[in-house]
């Protein structure tokens, strides 16, 4: 389901996997410079990729080849990764029957978007600031225990609500009972009770993201997905995008945000670049630094990004990434001037993004029906993955 951070049990492996010495010392030493592109060398995919050969950027295709190795090994059931530096595409790789057009599940991914989209409504005055309660988008919380939840709590994932996050199959628990069962997903989101007070305890919760859909209709007057396309996808040059709503047409904003790979390395590259966008600020450049930074409960974590070089030992320092179920990565290095997808095999459903009733039966994980849904790797590791294309810049920046 959602990426569940805690790891979800194909990347429990992680600890057991050994990188090449030289290649980890790399990855964690000062050597690697900054990395950043000059103003000249920057490139703006607005209307289309620039694919350029990854020594014109500082990089061995050698080297950089063994991330493809990692990905595409037999068992790892990856369906594509796009490597950009310096705004341009330096490698992309796809399974077979898959190209750089075909659709990509995003899962968690999509929480990252749904942040953005919360920044902007901030920056557009439609919302006063992260530390509004949330009683105001949700005025039946007023007058219970709940009325002390603030916007910050849910992006930081420190509500308090009872939540499940728990993706085992025929497991009881929240995500599943909301993915599986559930008409109305925002509503079953909003009637979660307190458990423990707001801000002070951090808790994975696709529940608490499933609340910024509420909040962004209640401001906009639309749903999220409606919202992003002008605010977001346009800007960009985003597309095709679906971002699926569950059966009462809510978007669903904890999840399943569908485009293909080189999409989702548009939205990297938007963070990398600060929220600016070949000479637009489409996300407020403090919003952007404030959800790349600890969330003040527990510092792998900000406004729905991962700060994984904060407390993965052997990754860049400053490395954050959207993360989603089964696989789907956008990995982001500020020092690096790069960004970094990997996309999971997925066999997108043929008909509208829309639940029916249950999501899950459109939109399965797991690989629990064949032929549907996405397939997970039979293990990953961030750091053997990327160890390769870190090191492909060596010392030429």
């Amino acid at each position: 389901m959602a990426d569940g951070r805690p790891r979800p049990h194909f990347l429990c492996l992680r600890a057991a996997l050994v990188l090449a010495t030289a290649a980890l010392a790399f990855v964690t030493s000062s050597g690697c410079g900054d990395g950043r592109a000059s103003s000249s060398a920057t490139r703006w995919p607005t209307n289309g990729w620039s694919v350029e050969a990854p020594e014109e950027h500082g990089m061995s295709s050698a080297v950089l080849d063994g991330a493809r190795a990692y990905a595409f090994r037999e068992g790892r059931n990856t369906q594509g990764v796009v490597v950009v530096r310096h705004g341009a595409i330096v490698a992309e790789w796809y399974e077979p029957g898959r190209d750089a057009s075909s659709f990509a599940p995003s899962w968690s991914v999509a929480k990252s978007f749904a942040s953005a989209l919360v920044g902007i409504a901030i920056e557009e005055g439609l919302i006063e600031s992260v530390d509004v309660g949330m009683a105001e988008f949700f005025p039946e919380w007023r007058g219970t225990p709940k009325e002390s939840i603030t916007l910050r709590h849910v992006l930081s994932m420190t509500s308090g609500l009872l939540w499940s996050e728990d993706y085992t199959p025929g497991n009881p628990s929240d995500i599943i009972q909301m993915i599986v069962s559930e008409v109305d997903h925002l509503a079953y989101a909003a009637s979660r009770p307190l458990e423990v007070p707001p801000g002070t305890r951090f808790s994975y919760s696709s529940g608490d993201t499933m609340l910024l859909a509420g909040v962004l209709r209640a401001v906009t007057g639309r749903i999220a997905g409606r919202y992003a396309e002008e605010k977001l996808f346009a800007p960009l040059g985003m597309g095709p995008v679906d971002w699926w709503q569950d059966a009462s047409g809510n978007t669903v904003t904890y999840c399943c945000l569908d485009t293909p790979s080189r999409e989702f390395a548009r939205f990297g590259l938007l963070y990398l670049r600060g929220g600016s966008w070949d000479g637009r600020q489409v996300v407020p450049a403090e919003w952007v630094a404030e959800s790349t930074s600890p969330n003040g409960v527990w510092e792998g974590y900000g406004f729905q990004w991962w700060l994984m070089g904060r407390t993965e030992p052997g990754l860049p320092a400053d490395l954050y990434a959207a993360l989603g179920h089964d696989g789907q990565f956008i990995y982001v290095i500020p020092s690096l001037d790069l960004v970094v997808v990997r996309s999971g095999h997925y066999d997108k459903h043929p008909g509208p993004p829309m639940a029916q009733h249950s999501l899950w039966a459109l939109y399965p994980s797991d690989g629990l029906i064949p032929g549907r849904g996405t397939v997970p790797p039979d293990s990953w590791s961030d750091r053997e993955f990327l160890a390769p294309i870190v090191a492909s810049i060596g010392g030429n920046q």
